[in-house]
């Protein structure tokens, strides 16, 4: 064999090995099973049940509701019996405090001491009166609780008609002040005190209703 074909035969067998390697290689890649990914697969959450609520037999809460109202009716009871014992208890004065203005208990508590000294009802006066009232009449004279008791009771002052008008209240917490125009027609002593008067009054909010504690009296020039 000459070397030429030797070459030629040498290059043969190469190229016969290459093509089995190639298709050993391939037969390989066909028969080699391919991994698998596993996706993992999310959780499903099972759903919870709602459990329904049992609803309270409304018996227990009819009971609660009745018994609510129940007291309630006692109490308005208890506290409407305490005020009328209340009013019942206090003077005119403060009785009509409760249902109204001071100022109206004041105008009120007036119209009744003129009444009183119409009728000489010293029992009223008594009442109306401060311990320390004091009064100046027209004349100057400074009288006392005690002195103006005495004279309406004894008789020395003694009032036919009094008729007040322009009356003014100004209320200042527990003090109230009254002006206005007394008219009147009455002696004192055998004295004729009959004419009109611009007078001040005082009442002052204690423990027992509104009382007076201070009047003062001026005589108007008549014309």
């Amino acid at each position: 064999m000459t070397v030429p074909t030797r070459i030629t035969s040498c290059i043969t067998i190469l190229g016969l090995c290459a093509a089995l390697a190639v298709a050993q290689d391939t037969t390989q890649k066909q028969t080699t099973p391919q991994p698998q990914t596993n996706t993992p697969q999310t959780p499903v959450t099972p759903q919870t049940q709602t459990t329904p609520q049992v609803q309270t037999a409304p018996q227990d809460a009819k009971q609660a509701e009745r018994a609510r109202k129940e007291k309630e009716k006692q109490d308005k009871k208890v506290a409407k019996e305490a005020e009328r014992k209340a009013v019942q208890s206090q003077p005119t004065g403060e009785k009509v405090a409760m249902s109204g203005t001071a100022e109206q208990a004041v105008r009120q508590l007036d119209t009744e001491r003129v009444q009183a000294l119409l009728r000489s009802n010293t029992t009223t006066l008594e009442r109306i009166f401060a311990d320390d009232y004091a009064n100046t009449n027209n004349s100057g004279e400074v009288l006392t609780k005690g002195q103006v008791m005495a004279e309406v009771k004894s008789g020395d002052v003694k009032y036919e008609t009094i008729t007040i008008d322009d009356v003014q209240v100004r209320v200042y917490g527990d003090t109230a002040v009254l002006t206005g125009r007394a008219t009147v027609k009455g002696a004192r002593k055998g004295q004729d005190i009959s004419g009109q008067n611009r007078v001040t009054r005082v009442y002052v909010k204690q423990a027992g209703g509104w009382r007076l504690v201070a009047q003062q009296s001026t005589r108007i020039a008549q014309q």
